[in-house]
Order: C-alpha cells, then structure tokens, then sequence
C-alpha cells in the first residue's frame, strides 16, 4: 500500500503582542510600548485593554483615540512547530486589516491590501524548527496607517485627468483603501478606522492534497434534483503516484470519482441524486413550525484505501431566487420582485450594517449575539436582510445562521457612498477581490441577489456634494468586472448594478429598487411616505434613541440631560440637533428628560416605518418590497436601528412583528373617512370578518360597520370604510378600531387588529392612569404579565427600575378600555413574583407608575 497522508490545519497556539511601530518624529519614550494583543482583534481594543487609551464609545472620548489610526502598529506572534518539514506548509491569514507587511524569522514574506479577503503564503522554506532554533518562529505584521495612506493614494490619483474634488463623503482616503468603509465614520457610527489582524490565522500543511474550492448547482426533473458538484483540488507533486478520489455525499445519496493525476489544481464535477427534494424556502413561506430545508453535504478527498485526505462539510438547499423585471401593461415601466421557487414573494426586512465597530468582535467573540440579531429579525417576520455595501462580506456565521432561519440575503458588494478608483491595478485588485467573496458565499440558499454598490449610481446622477467628476469613476466596477464575476462564479444569482437603480433615473419610480430619504432628509415628517409609489423600497427610515442601557453604558452622571454635549455627541444623523427632536416634537409633547428621549423619540420611530410599510404593503402588487434602514447598530447612538448595539428592541422593533405580520390590517384616513385594507402574504384565499369601529377613549362604540370579505394569495385589497367624526372635541376623545378575525373549519381566530390616532398623539386627551395589572408565573423564568385597561391606554412601556434588559415579547402598544393585553418577559433570577413586580415601571402617553402599585 503507498502511503498517504492527510492535509492538517494544525492546532498551533500562538501568543501576540504589539507596539507602536515608531517614527522619528515621536520621542522613543513618548512611544505605545510591547502590550498584550488579542488575536483576531483590532489594535483600539488592545490599547484600552492596556489603559493606553480610552473606550471611545464613553461619552465623547472618540475623538481623543483618532490618533491611534495615524500611527503605524507592529504586532509579533511566536509559535512551535515540532513536525519536519517535509510537504507544502501555508500560513493562512482570514482577516487582515488592511495595509500589512508580514515576514517570519525576519524574513518579509509578502504585502497585503484587502481587509475583505484571505491571504495565503507558503512557509515551509522559513520555518524553523532544529536544535538551534527549538522549533521557535517569530511572525511580524506591521500595519501601515489606512488614513495616511489613504491621503497619499488620492493624492496621486488626483494627478490624473480623472480628479475629484477631496470630500469626506465623496471623494475621501477610504475610496482607495479595500476596508470596511464604515470604520471611516457615517450618520450613525464613530470614525474608529483601525487595524489589526481582525480574523483567525492558521498553519496549513498539505502532504498529499487538499480541497481548494466548491460549488453546486442542480435541476430537478421529474422530482429528482440532480445536483452537479464542481470542485477544485490542489495537489502536491511528491502524490502523483497515488491514485486519489472524490467522495461527495448529500443527505444519504453518494457519488465517488477519480481525482486526474496532476502536479497543478484541477476541476473535478460530480453528480448527487435525490428523490423528491424538500425545498429551502424563505421565513413565512414553509408550513407552520418547520425550519427552511437544508441538506447536509460532504466533500471528500480519499485515497484508494478509503482514508480521508481532506474534507468539507457544509449545509445547501434546493431553490430557485429570481429577480423579475415585468413590464407594465401600459409600457411605462417595469417591476422587481424576487420569485422563490416560483412563486412571488413580497420582501420584508431590513438593512444589516455590522454589529460592531470592531469588525472582529462581531465575527469571532461574539456570536451569540449574531445569531440573536438574526433571531430577532426573524421573530419579526422578515424574510430578508440586506448586507449593505459599506460594511462587511458577512462571515460564515452569518450566512449558515440566514441559510438555517429562512432569511434571504441581498449582498452588496463592499462599495458605499463614494466614488471608487476603477482602472489599472484599483480595477484587478477589485476582480480578485470580488471573485474570492462570491466564491466563499455563493453556496448559502440564502443568497437571493448581488448588488454592485451602495448608492453610488444616484451619487454621480444627483451630483451629491458639487464633486462635478468628468466621469462616474467606479463604472466599470459595477457595469463590467462585478457582473462578469458573478456571471462566472455564481451564474443562478441575480445580479443588480446599484442600490438604487432603476437605468438613467436611479430615483424614478417606476423602474428597480429606491431608496426614500426624502421624508429624513427632505420634508421632514412621515406622513410624507404615502407620496411614494416605488417598485421596491430598499432604505428609508426614521431616527431615535437608543435604550437607556445604551446610555447607561456611556454617560455620566452629568451627561444625563437631552441636550448635553455628550447626548448630542452620539447622534450622528447630520440634521442638526434640534431639527431631529423638532421631527419628534411634531406628533409628541416636548422632550425635557433623557426618559422623554427615550421614550417620545422611540414611539416616533414606530409610527413613521409603521406608516410607511404599511404604505407600501397596501400597495403590493405594483411594490413588492420593503428594507428600512436598518436593523442593527454598532455602537451606543442616536440612530435609524431598531434594536440597539447592546440588543436591545426599540418600540421600532415591536411595531415590526405587528406590520411584517403575513396577515396585515392597515387603516389609511383619506380625508373624512377611514378605509381598511387586508394585506395577505398567504399562498391561500383568505376569508372573514371585517369590523371598524369608531370608539371613544372610555369604550363606547360611536359607530361601527362589519362585511364579510375574502382577499387572494399574495394581495392588498380594500375591503371597508368608515367615516370620522370630526369634531375637534370627538378626534381628541376618539380613534379607529379595525380587527380581522378568519374563517375557519374550527373556532374562528383574529388574525390581525390596528389601532388610527385621527389627533395627534400629543394633543389626545386621556383619562388619568387607568390600568390594572396581574402577574402569573409560567415557568421558573418567565412571567406573565396581563395589563386591563379601564381607559384607551396608548403606548405603554414596560422597563426595569434599574434599565436592565426585560426580553419582553411585546412592548410599546396601545390597550383599548375593557380589553387586557397579555406580554410575557423574562425572569431570569427566578424571584417570586411580588419582589420580581418592584423591579417595574410602567409608562403611557399619560402616567408612569411602579407596577407593584397596579397589581389586583
């Protein structure tokens, strides 16, 4: 038997430290000396761990720490390695941020570029491991300054007939660095450029060969999906004499073929049989309670005595995503929908940004709160998150958890708010750069689109910042190298130029995707989204605050006022302080207390994406989808996310599970009257009753009408109205009740209620404090919390006394008089329930008392 032997990523513990590179311009004792480093990690992290610097996020010492990213930062690794070296040995970088000269034992061994992309050296001719050396090797990464190199490179390009005026925004240094572009600063995070090695670094020996790369595609005929398996494999010369196979397994079926005897990588197809595949379907479309089907696949390398060589196991699914572009009846323009497995899907969810300024706390120490942000996104009813393109290419984590929670995935590419250099050695690396994020993510069934850019197209159309470029720079990113990437690597994905795009007018509404910050950035206040008749709208948002844990995490005492210094500070959104809390004051009372904030902005915030999804879901149809700005945050901040960077939800978020319900009942005041729409995401007719009320604050119905009504698969449909009474004195003392209760072989259900304000929140007049409260106990853990109202009780919020998370299923809603709303929260001290009730506040548009004092 010839021997073989099998490829190893070997388990080499390696301890790292750093220091300031050094400059003679800088006193030798005035200089960062050796300190600890975490690895992956980022160089901010390492200094505030060392109390060589503050935490930027406290208060407003963010911009005391931007000194650190105009320094240059030596960080130096030493490993054992007791093997002889007798194959090819790699040193295998995931993440490196971003410009690093790298050597081992002294000896440089390449320069690196791209933060988004992995880089791989060979080292077995530099490793050290004889008696004189006892097998001890030094790695050194010496990262160069993002922003100073920036500065030059922009410099240089604006010595070409191509110039453009500099503007931070624009036209800036991190147009010509390939690092995640946020790290520069935007309207909701801090400038914290950083560097370091952000990912995991491993030592790859490969005697024999290994897998280099892997894809899928299938047909399913006569209800069996054929699944063709293409893989790449790299072999070693010293293996040429040993006959090699591929094994590939999927579920229960297996295929084995011969690996081609060669010293060079070679293509290797394999074909999988399966009957009657379940397929992968979005969140919302698979029956009740069952996960999105996924199938295990493992890609074997073996030897002829059936020893494994080299592995990969991962999870696919069989589905079919399109984007279609219909044309209108009338020729004037044309749809964008996404189709999955042939049927028409609204899309319902949010724009991703990364979970953290410190790319590398989001990706490897943290992925517990990973996978509760995509939890939440689902518990919400979304069926999409759009990684947005100044960001990250999301790591593995990120895409298994969407591929397993049914959450499809638009992906920009790493491209935002900017012109980008697009020729010579910029258009290359860009190649390389796209052909290694497709290639590690166009497996996951979860990936529905790629998009060249963010926003850039309808930066050049609009012409933001009087830049006035001879040329859009960065075209022949989007129109040429990324589509044919994605034309070569991932041929099943769509592929769209832009975000927004819709051909010569990025903003027009009657072709492609757009995004509406007219109401943010224009007029001002959400009642304005209604204007809007787009095809698919994928940002728009409105802004709050963050939690009080959030603030609790970085102001001191004194900073606790609304208008401080240090409150103003984390609101990045550019509008101008009071301009943003005039946009509260509009529909709330004046905000006077850092509660208020809290509070007035947070439930402003609901009310505008509820109006505008709603908006747009009533509208399904000629509109097929919906992504505010956005889901998460990075950092504590006054911003456009629903759930804050500590996780936790706004009263935007609880507002979400109620107006991405796949039944939805949306009430529009059209003049003097009230007309109510169902809004069906069913693949099923739907039946029922529909009623609307007209009901005063203390309960009297004033008037109602009810009709039976049915609404088809995947419709809006008007279905009733009302008229209001519109007498000042009955519209403060009023509002519309609409509720929907199905039809059924069993008792019938209320699939979905809503609640229209005909005032103004701030100018309604409620009756004193008029709820009472039960608690029970459901388990150890969680509790039970009822709340009765005797009066119409808008927006109440239910807190910790000491602000701690509540993990509550629902918060922020309205009670009508005579009717009990039932949320249940988390227990997690498991404390009997009198002392759990003095741990509670409870807040409404007209009082706010402990809850102990409610109890019955």
């Amino acid at each position: 038997m010839e021997p073989t032997y099998t490829t190893e990523t070997l388990d080499i513990k390696l301890s790292w430290r750093v220091r300031e590179a050094g400059s003679p311009l800088t006193p030798s004792h005035n200089q960062v000396p050796w300190i600890p480093a975490e690895v992956p990690g980022h160089i901010h992290l390492d200094l505030i761990n060392a109390g060589a610097a503050g935490d930027p996020f406290i208060r407003m010492f963010e911009r005391s720490a931007q000194w650190i990213d105009e320094t240059d930062w030596l960080y130096e690794g030493e490993f054992f390695y007791d093997q002889p070296v007798d194959c090819p040995v790699y040193i295998k970088f995931h993440g490196l941020d971003t410009i690093a000269e790298i050597s081992l034992n002294g000896t440089p061994i390449a320069s690196t570029d791209n933060m988004f992309i992995a880089h791989e050296f060979r080292i077995d001719h530099l490793l050290q491991t004889g008696p004189d050396s006892d097998g001890k090797n030094t790695i050194e990464v010496i990262f160069r300054s993002a922003k100073l190199l920036g500065i030059r490179r922009q410099q240089q390009w604006n010595e070409g007939i191509d110039a453009i005026t500099p503007h931070w925004d624009g036209w800036a240094p991190r147009s010509l660095i390939r690092k995640a572009q946020y790290m520069f600063g935007w309207d909701w995070g801090p400038v914290l450029i950083s560097c370091g090695i952000w990912q995991p670094v491993e030592i790859i020996k490969v005697p024999t060969a290994r897998l280099l790369d892997w894809s899928y595609s299938f047909e399913i005929i006569d209800g069996q999906a054929d699944i063709e398996i293409t893989n790449t494999i790299g072999r070693t010369g010293d293996s040429l004499a040993n006959p090699l196979r591929l094994r590939l397994t999927v579920g229960n079926e297996t295929t084995i073929v011969d690996i081609p005897r060669t010293n060079a990588s070679c293509t290797v197809i394999g074909n999988v049989h399966l009957s009657n595949p379940s397929l992968w379907q979005p969140n919302g479309l698979n029956r009740s309670g069952e996960s999105p089907a996924l199938y295990s696949l493992s890609v074997e390398i073996i030897d002829s005595q059936n020893k494994r060589i080299d592995s990969r196991m991962s999870k696919i699914g069989i589905r079919k995503i399109e984007l279609l572009h219909q044309p209108d009846d009338d020729g004037l323009g044309e749809g964008f929908q996404f189709q999955v497995n042939g049927h028409g899907v609204f899309a319902k969810g949010a724009n991703w940004i990364p979970n953290s300024s410190y790319p590398a706390v989001t990706n490897t120490t943290s992925l517990g709160a990973l996978r509760e942000r995509i939890e939440q996104a689902r518990d919400a009813g979304f069926n999409m998150l759009r990684v947005w393109g100044g960001g990250l290419y999301e790591t593995e984590e990120f895409y298994n958890i969407c591929d397993e929670l049914g959450i499809m995935v638009w992906q920009d590419f790493a491209y935002g708010c900017a012109y980008y250099p697009d020729t010579g050695e910029y258009a290359e690396a860009a190649r390389s750069e796209a052909i290694a994020a497709v290639r590690r993510i166009r497996n996951h069934p979860s990936l529905a689109l790629w998009c060249g850019n963010n926003e850039n197209n309808t930066m050049y159309c609009s012409n933001w910042h009087d830049l006035s470029p001879t040329r859009h720079v960065g075209e022949k990113l989007y129109h040429k190298i990324l589509p044919e990437v994605v034309a070569a690597e991932s041929p099943d994905i769509p592929y769209w130029p832009s975000s927004p795009y819709g051909g010569a007018n990025p903003a027009c509404d009657e072709f492609g995707d757009c995004h509406n910050w007219d109401v943010w950035h224009g007029r001002g206040d959400w009642t304005n989204y209604t204007d809007s008749n787009a095809r698919f709208c994928s940002e728009f948002g409105f802004a709050s605050s963050c939690s009080l844990t959030a603030w609790n995490a970085v102001l001191a005492s004194k900073d606790r006022s609304p208008r401080s210094n240090v409150v103003r500070w984390h609101d990045k959104t550019r509008k101008g302080y009071e301009t943003y809390l005039g946009y509260v004051g509009i529909h709330y009372p004046e905000i006077e207390t850092l509660q208020d904030l809290v509070y007035y902005s947070q439930i402003n915030q609901a009310d505008a994406l509820k109006f505008g999804v709603e908006h747009y879901r009533r509208n399904m149809g000629r509109c097929w989808g919906t992504l505010f700005w956005q889901l998460n945050d990075c950092w504590p901040v006054q911003s456009w996310a629903v759930i804050d960077s500590l996780g936790q939800p706004k009263a935007a978020y609880y507002a979400a599970k109620k107006f991405y319900a796949p039944v939805l009942l949306s009430l529009k005041q059209e003049g003097e009257s009230v007309k109510a729409y169902i809004i069906s995401d069913l693949r099923e007719t739907l039946t029922g009753i529909i009623t609307l009320s007209v009901e005063a604050f203390d309960g009297s119905i004033l008037d109602t009408v009810s009709a039976q009504i049915e609404v088809g698969p995947n419709q809006s449909k008007a279905v009733a109205d009302i008229q209001l009474l519109s007498a000042k004195n009955i519209v403060t003392k009023t509002f519309i009740h609409g509720r929907f209760t199905a039809n059924g072989s069993e008792a019938p259900s209320r699939l979905a209620e809503n609640i229209l304000l005909p005032a103004e929140p701030k100018d309604l007049e409620l009756a004193p404090l008029a709820i009472e409260i039960s608690l029970k106990e459901i388990c150890t853990n969680l509790v039970e919390m009822s709340i009765t109202a005797r009066s119409f009780t808008p927006s109440i919020w239910i807190r910790h006394i000491d602000d701690k998370p509540l993990n509550a299923s629902d918060n922020f809603f309205h009670v009508a008089a005579g009717e009990t709303r039932t949320v249940t929260m988390a227990n997690p001290d498991g404390l009997p329930l009198a002392q759990f009730a003095k741990l509670l506040l409870i807040r409404s548009m007209q009082f706010e008392s402990p809850v102990s004092e409610l109890i019955y």
